[in-house]
């Protein structure tokens, strides 16, 4: 490492009193709250903790026992969080285009899916619910060690209380804060590994110590400065062709397409000069910088800090969790509970009375009644009680005050947190489940700020994500994008192209357009997926159409092993309409178009010889006085005709799915590299699929003989003809099917 010079350390000294200044004035402004909050969370979650240290030196020797109630009521919360997962849609703004938004809200999903998101969700719930802060970072890292791409990472702060912010800041999200600082502590090895050159002095932060006395010696806490920088950039105006004509494009001094304009000799049309600012970060320790001021991608800080409730009393801001007013009625419960079983504990045990001729000889055994199960007691007769055996006289009784005393705190317990016994599901007065559902809402609604304000700070760490992805992926990669339902694809984005004009264009550019993010709070989609699950099962059962329409999306709500791939295969055979409806998006060549139409009449003049051939059979069996056996040959007949027409369909739905799931570039796979190519494939399709007609037009005549008794001569059908129409007509009294060719004259 090169030696500094006197201005670097002198500019370093300025650098390292700024930092501990904004902390000095960010430690204190938030002091106050950060000592309640602490002691809120260790009120909940440290045995011992819930008996305040006069009270404890007092009672000295006698118990203190702790019946914690609140840790329940905030794992209720809490739980709550982690049941409905707040989910994000990306919205194209001002210049966006929808297929772009897809790429971000896909992409964003992935980053949580690595970061593994929803663990940093639930670590900061518990914080936000007990103490009434939560906090969490978005970070970047290279994608591996032998790359130079980036990928953006969500990571957790373990300790919150260890972020701070500008006290100055109005949004209750902070996304206008000037600055914030955030301590780690990091081993001494480390430490010496990463800057060889520093000492090891940690950095002030000895208020809020999160560690024990032994492990501070051997650990040197450190501070990251992150802080807005004033910074001016031109904007440029150029008039650039396009096509026939021309455009006008603005761009930005600095960036790479502002540089090559300006290394091409371009000159704009008119500059403008904006004032921004850049996000700069610094890492110091006690007496040194460690690392020097260097500017991260974005323009947003990339900290998320969220409160339970939060509000500005005399103009101080107050936040606090969901105990905070649940302690006092905590504390008296645990008296209550404590006296009266110190009262039990105290109080005399009971014993027998007997005189001293009943228990003469007899004494061992009567000293041990009381703790031992004895099948009788043995006792002597006296005349002065009349015979009468000794009597047993009961204990002292627990004070009524103090049974009372404890059920009034364990309501307050309820009333101060707002959560009772239906929000447990517990049986309380409600009589009916709709009483219990209200009561349950009810509960749900006073405790709804704490997974609001969650889904806020979730909706905030995607403005940050939306930010940071134009300057991390800025490059042409490949990158993987994640479906609401988990599904996984991957797409080429900044790509560029030569369109049919043979200019150069950027296809999925990730830097054109604005976009902004809306949030929606419920279950997961795992849970989601079960509840559909059932459901689509239950109504597929009553409704077996709705497998032919749909059957494809029935499978994918499963969790079955291969259920996706059923829905692949299902989707396949889907009717013509619905194929088209799924690929309503793609654009389907007028050719395609046209033989799904040919196809589609082919599969309807089939059903109606069907039909037509169904009725001739009911008319043979109602106007003829036939045999068993002949009616058991017409239904032969008639199911082999059914089969062949079940073959006929699936066959023809097969060939139209394979043609309307295939890309309607003339250069895509499988529809050849020339519009030629596309014509012999459509061409050799449509005559197979007349042939197939052909095929059961013959098989539906021969099996209308059959049922009719009549030796018909065979009917030939050609097998590249189209069937333009069926018409039936009686001759001699019975049902004949004429079929209609194109260009021929029957």
């Amino acid at each position: 490492m090169p030696k500094r010079t006197k201005k670097e350390t002198e500019a370093d000294r300025k650098l390292i009193r700024r930092v501990r200044d904004r902390y000095k004035v960010m430690s204190e402004a938030d002091q106050e709250n950060r000592e309640l909050a602490l002691e809120d969370l260790r009120f909940v979650n440290v045995p011992g903790e819930q008996w305040d240290d006069n009270m404890t030196q007092n009672r000295g020797d006698r118990p203190c026992y702790e019946f914690n109630k609140l840790r329940p009521a905030g794992k209720r919360v809490i739980n709550e969080i982690r049941a409905n997962r707040p989910a994000g849609k990306v919205r194209a703004v001002e210049g966006g285009d929808k297929n772009t938004a897809e790429l971000y809200e896909g992409l964003i999903r992935n980053i949580w899916n690595i970061s593994d998101g929803d663990t940093v969700v639930d670590h900061a719930a518990e914080y936000l619910v007990d103490a009434g802060m939560a906090a969490w970072q978005i970070d970047t890292e290279y994608s591996s060690d032998s790359a130079f791409d980036q990928d953006i990472i969500v990571r957790a702060i373990k300790n919150p209380f260890c972020l701070f912010s500008d006290p100055s800041s109005q949004d209750f999200l902070k996304r206008d804060a000037d600055d914030w600082i955030l301590t780690e502590k990091i081993s001494k090895a480390s430490f010496e590994e990463r800057y060889p050159d520093a000492n090891p002095v940690s950095f002030d932060d000895v208020i809020f110590e999160d560690e024990d006395d032994w492990k501070s010696e051997e650990q040197v806490r450190i501070a990251l400065y992150d802080y807005k920088e004033p910074a001016e950039k031109d904007l440029w105006l150029f008039t650039i062709p396009d096509g026939e004509g021309s455009k006008q494009i603005v761009v930005d001094s600095e960036s790479d397409e502002g540089q090559a304009l300006a290394e091409q000799g371009a000159q704009p049309e008119r500059t403008r000069l904006v004032k921004y600012h850049k996000i700069m970060r610094v890492i110091i320790s006690g007496d040194a910088v460690l690392e020097q001021p260097v500017e991260l991608a974005g323009s947003q800080h990339r900290y998320v800090q969220v409160h339970g409730e939060y509000k500005v009393v005399d103009g101080k801001s107050l936040w606090w969790g969901l105990h905070r007013f649940s302690k006092d009625a905590q504390r008296s419960y645990n008296v209550s509970r404590t006296a009266i079983d110190e009262t039990i504990a105290g109080a005399p045990r009971a014993k027998w009375w007997a005189t001293p001729e009943q228990a003469e000889g007899l004494t061992n055994q009567w000293a041990t009644a009381h703790d031992q199960n004895r099948p009788f007691m043995l006792y002597n007769p006296d005349p002065a009680t009349g015979g009468a055996p000794p009597q047993r006289m009961g204990g002292a009784d627990v004070p009524v005050a103090l049974m009372q005393q404890a059920v009034i705190a364990s309501d307050d317990i309820r009333d101060t947190s707002g959560l009772h016994e239906a929000s447990f599901g517990e049986e309380s007065g409600e009589k009916s489940g709709i009483a219990l559902a209200r009561k349950q809402s009810q509960a749900q609604i006073v405790t709804y700020n704490f997974p609001d304000n969650m889904a806020k700070g979730i909706r905030r760490t995607w403005e940050i994500l939306i930010d940071l992805i134009p300057e991390i992926y800025d490059a042409e990669r490949e990158i993987r994008i994640l479906g609401s339902d988990g599904t996984e694809s991957y797409e080429t984005i900044n790509q560029f192209v030569e369109d049919e004009n043979g200019d150069t264009i950027r296809i999925n550019d990730m830097s054109a357009g604005k976009y902004d993010v809306t949030i929606t709070t419920g279950p997961s989609f795992s849970t989601l997926r079960q509840e559909a699950a059932e459901v689509y099962g239950q109504i597929a059962g009553q409704n077996p159409e709705l497998m032919q329409v749909a059957g494809d999306l029935v499978f994918k709500s499963l969790d079955f092993p291969y259920a996706e791939d059923i829905a692949e295969r299902w989707q396949a055979i889907l009717p013509p309409q619905i194929q088209q409806l799924i690929n309503s998006d793609s654009e389907i060549p007028p050719e395609v178009q046209q033989m799904m139409q040919q196809a589609e009449m082919a599969m309807q003049q089939v059903q109606e010889q069907g039909q037509l051939v169904q009725a001739a059979a009911a008319e043979v069996e109602e106007e003829k006085n036939v045999a068993e056996k002949t009616k058991l040959e017409i239904q032969v007949a008639l199911a082999d005709m059914e089969a062949k027409k079940t073959a006929f369909e699936a066959e023809i739905t097969k060939k139209l799915a394979e043609l309307t799931l295939k890309k309607a570039d003339q250069t895509a796979e499988g529809l050849g590299e020339t519009r030629e190519g596309l014509s012999n494939e459509l061409n050799q399709a449509m005559a197979e699929i007349q042939k197939l007609v052909a095929e059961f037009m013959q098989a539906s005549v021969q099996t209308l003989a059959e049922i009719q008794g009549k030796n018909q001569p065979q009917v030939v059908f050609a097998p590249t003809p189209k069937v333009t129409k069926l018409r039936a007509k009686r001759e001699n009294g019975e049902l004949v099917a004429i079929p209609e060719y194109e260009n021929v004259t029957q």
